[in-house]
């Protein structure tokens, strides 16, 4: 058991987003709250987990406008979870 927890507690710092990412996701949570039920009023958006979460919940919950807001979040999102691998 030791050795899990030694194995979790060593995992990488979240990435930050960019700024301009995190306007974009923090403007579709406000566009689609239905989207977003789980979520504590205070949150903040401030890495890149925090905004593939924002495209998981647009698709999953979201209609087909919030699908296609999603593909433009993820499109954004791509390229920056490639330079971080």
């Amino acid at each position: 058991m030791a050795t899990a927890f030694d194995e979790l507690r060593e995992l990488p710092p979240p990435t930050p987003a960019p700024p301009e990412l995190i306007e974009q996701a923090n403007a579709l949570v406000r566009t689609y709250p239905e989207c977003f039920w789980f979520r504590h009023p205070e949150a903040q958006i401030s890495d890149l987990e925090d905004i593939r979460l924002v495209v998981e919940h647009l698709r999953e919950y979201g209609d087909r406008r919030a699908w296609w807001a999603a593909q433009e979040l993820h499109r954004c999102l791509s390229p920056l979870f490639k330079e971080t691998s």
